[in-house]
């Protein structure tokens, strides 16, 4: 009897955990993080990139791997999310690493300045949610989200049971293949209009909030121990963007100084590209969409920048003339190439 009921019970929850699984991808909201996450960690099994550009919204509309592509012939993904807290980069990070064979990793620090113990839930939800199950999506489950809603994040039907009402047939024919050519990069295209009105240069520099502190620390360690070339980065962004905030730090250049001390003592490149405006002939009123992203145009500058740097300090291989990347939708590229022009000169 005993062995029946145990018999029965496994396959049981063998039904259970099936349909669950199949449930789950169906309930959970459809985005365009959704779709570049999918396309750039799951559904392309044979791209391995150069270059992996990780952390927050400030990255995912400022490096365009299609320009990097264009201009160097150098492979890249950006994985940025929107929001996306430090810790939950570390463990989207450790899923890259399983795709790609010790590409450089370009992280951008500035959610370094979160002083909240965790990330917004609809910012952590964009990573986590969208994440095969594995032992790193467990982790960032256990980790980087309160323990009230962990739960839900583990099984996400619990989160948006309610979305049957609303459910279409895109949920159910889920197509994210489009997002793929843009390779995760998606920058604003307004003109910010003022002029930088942050501190100037400082040479003090203060201690950072201890759990992204924390995870700094533990990213310059993943990359001694898999072996990957780090580059930490601060794109452009007025520091007085987040002037009053209770959740983040108060002195975000000094942040950044700290920064530059703890890379130096890990013979780690870190570009602040705050205190690279002029010489990269970044136009904060031109070159900005908000107080805080830099818009197409800026993205331009800095992906030209940054590419420069790479090919001068990094062994890479030019990919242009190599048909295996002949995939990367030249048309898409050329055209979003016209528009950076054309509306630039008009402007």
């Amino acid at each position: 009897m005993l062995r029946k009921a145990i018999v029965k019970g496994s396959i049981f929850l063998f039904l259970l955990v099936f349909i669950i699984s199949i449930l789950n991808p169906l309930f959970i909201l459809k985005s365009g993080y959704r779709s570049k996450q999918v396309e750039g960690l799951y559904n392309h099994p044979g791209d391995s990139y150069d270059v992996a550009f990780m952390g927050s919204s400030h990255m995912q509309g400022g490096i365009d791997p299609n320009v990097l592509w264009h201009e160097q012939g150098i492979t890249s993904y950006d994985y940025a999310m929107g929001g996306q807290p430090l810790d939950v980069t570390y463990y989207l990070l450790k899923e890259v690493l399983k795709k790609h064979d010790t590409p450089i990793v370009v992280v951008d620090l500035y959610y370094l300045g979160l002083t909240d113990e965790y990330g917004d839930e609809g910012y952590v939800r964009n990573t986590v949610d969208n994440m095969n199950l594995s032992m790193n999506k467990f982790n960032a489950i256990l980790n980087c989200t309160p323990p009230q809603d962990r739960l839900t994040y583990l099984v996400p039907i619990l989160k948006y049971h309610d979305r049957w009402k609303e459910l279409t047939m895109e949920d159910i024919h889920d197509d994210s293949s489009t997002s793929y050519f843009a390779k995760g990069f998606e920058s604003g295209t307004e003109k910010y209009g003022k002029d930088y009105s942050g501190v100037g240069l400082t040479t003090e520099s203060v201690a950072l909030p201890p759990k992204t502190e924390e995870y700094l620390t533990k990213i310059i360690d993943l990359s001694k121990k898999v072996g990957f070339k780090l580059i930490l980065t601060n794109l452009p962004y007025d520091y007085n963007s987040t002037a009053g905030s209770e959740s983040w730090v108060k002195e975000p250049a000094k942040m950044f100084n700290k920064v530059a001390e703890i890379a130096k003592e890990n013979n780690i490149p870190f570009i602040n590209y705050n205190d690279k405006l002029s010489e990269i002939g970044f136009d904060f009123k031109a070159d900005m969409h908000n107080s805080s992203h830099v818009n197409i145009w800026g993205a331009n500058k800095i992906t030209k920048d940054l590419g420069e740097f790479l090919k001068e300090n990094y062994s890479l291989v030019d990919h242009r003339s190599d048909n295996k990347y002949a995939q990367w939708n030249v048309d898409y590229l050329h055209s979003r190439i016209a528009s950076i022009l054309a509306e630039d000169k008009s402007s």
